[in-house]
């Protein structure tokens, strides 16, 4: 979109800024120039004109527009192209659909709300329009089909970071998938893959954030940023971070190996050390939560002394 250019000019300047100077600053004519500020305003860009001074910024739309995004975004790989709907059924739908046609690596999916999102084990992720953050994010990493858990963990240390960066709060993970703070969850992280015996051809992350999300929209368990802060947060900053501190793991991934992500994720574990219940399609058990191994697993002892070992699973403490 070529008003793009010209939001991008008026984000820089501070105060009024007259259509003849954006004109020559941007080679395009004033006919141009009062197009664009109409396609903007059509966005939900708050543009004040008076005659005399000219052109003001004073408000972006709280949406998660793609050029908002990616304006002094700086990643490497991510987010460099990002497909924005305001509604979707779900974007883990629409993220593999894009990765089967061949979308890059770093392909980004948001929407502004899903009418099916879903969550691990067919549960649905309640999408409240414009109060969450509600991605997919397409990765092609070169390892094994039985390494993708690594990446659920990954991207769990790297939202814990960017919450406390963005928030102040400090968070937990819930292994293998779930973000909690003060006892309430707040995000929640889905893969799944399309792989070959020997190779993943690509992985889809999904995640959901409750960022502005009121209590009465979220399930008995659930909280948002703004439920425990006591205030609306910036969606796009914070999904800015999102993506920058995803991708410095998963680069530090590729030159370290998994141990880091393994050494966090125990620090930051809200299980490690309790007595917790573990359900899978091979049934339940209980016993403590002793270690998150090499591979991602979470290790369990029992009771009779016995040590097992999940890679996945639905967790309750006990």
């Amino acid at each position: 979109m070529q008003s793009i250019q010209t939001l991008n000019f008026l984000k820089k300047i501070d105060s009024y800024i007259s259509g003849e100077e954006i004109s020559q600053s941007l080679n395009l004519s004033r006919a141009a120039i009062w197009k664009h500020m109409q396609e903007l305003r059509q966005l939900g860009y708050e543009i004040i004109a008076f005659p005399h001074l000219g052109y003001k910024l004073v408000s972006v739309p709280d949406k998660l527009l793609p050029h908002e995004i990616q304006y002094g975004l700086g990643t490497k790989l991510l987010g460099k192209r990002i497909d924005y709907e305001e509604t979707v059924s779900s974007t883990m739908d629409v993220a593999f659909k894009l990765a089967m046609e061949g979308a890059s690596e770093g392909t980004v999916v948001c929407a502004e709300t899903q009418t099916k999102g879903r969550g691990r084990l067919g549960r649905q992720w309640a999408s409240a329009k414009g109060k969450g953050i509600y991605m997919s994010l397409i990765l092609r990493p070169k390892f094994a089909p039985v390494e993708v858990a690594k990446l659920t963990l990954l991207c769990g240390v790297a939202l814990t970071e960017t919450i406390k960066k963005t928030a102040g709060l400090q968070v937990s993970i819930k292994w293998p998938n779930d973000l909690f703070v003060n006892g309430k969850k707040l995000a929640g992280i889905l893969t799944e893959l399309n792989a070959e015996t020997d190779r993943v051809k690509f992985v889809i992350v999904g995640i959901g954030i409750n960022i502005n999300t009121a209590l009465a929209g979220l399930p008995s368990v659930g909280t948002s940023l703004k439920n425990e802060t006591g205030h609306d947060h910036d969606r796009v900053k914070i999904f800015q971070e999102v993506l920058r501190g995803i991708e410095k793991w998963y680069l530090r991934l590729g030159e370290e190996g998994f141990l880091p992500v393994i050494k966090k994720c125990k620090e930051l574990s809200l299980i490690l050390n309790q007595r917790i219940r573990i359900s899978d399609p091979a049934g339940s058990i209980e016993g403590e939560a002793i270690d998150i191994d090499q591979d991602g697993g979470l290790l369990i002892r029992q009771d009779s002394g016995v040590i097992t070992k999940k890679m996945a699973g639905d967790v309750v403490r006990l």
